[in-house]
């Protein structure tokens, strides 16, 4: 999956640590570092924390409880209202992702962190029972084209 032509976000991991009290996990920083926020393939939308010139309220760490100690921390979300999130139990290295379907029935648990659940999400090695599907070959909208077609005018009809 190329990452965007004008690359990730820039985020003050020394302050948001002070700030919460917390790591997030090395392969999230990277992550945000090469792709940032945005899309996945139009339909898995990851999250960020806020970082200079963040364009929205809702964050990473919006009413998040600070530091999620033992709980849950949602790191992406789908268009049909799934949801990607850590469980926060140990050393951010050791957090594990969940899959929470939209009906909140049953979770589904990935001993495994964020990027080589998107890895092999996107190889389909594990196929989670998603409500929306991912399209193939995988692409990444950063906000910043979101943000560039709404300054532009354009017709946003799949946001």
């Amino acid at each position: 999956m190329p990452p965007p032509p004008d690359g990730g976000d820039t985020v003050d991991w020394d302050a948001l640590r002070a700030d919460t009290g917390r790591e997030l996990p090395a392969d999230y920083r990277d992550f945000v570092a090469t792709y940032g926020m945005g899309t996945i393939s139009d339909s898995m939308g990851v999250r960020t924390p806020p970082f200079e010139g963040y364009p929205y309220e809702d964050h990473l760490l919006f009413r998040a409880e600070r530091p999620p100690e033992g709980g849950v921390l949602t790191w992406a979300s789908n268009e049909a209202g799934d949801d990607f999130l850590w469980r926060c139990a140990g050393e951010p290295e050791q957090w594990k992702v969940i899959f929470r379907p939209r009906n909140r029935r049953q979770e589904h648990v990935y001993d495994m962190g964020m990027a080589e659940f998107l890895l092999r999400l996107l190889e389909g090695e594990i196929r989670p029972p998603l409500g929306a599907e991912l399209a193939m070959p995988a692409t990444f909208e950063s906000w910043r084209q979101e943000q560039r077609l709404l300054d532009e005018g354009d017709d946003l009809e799949g946001f």
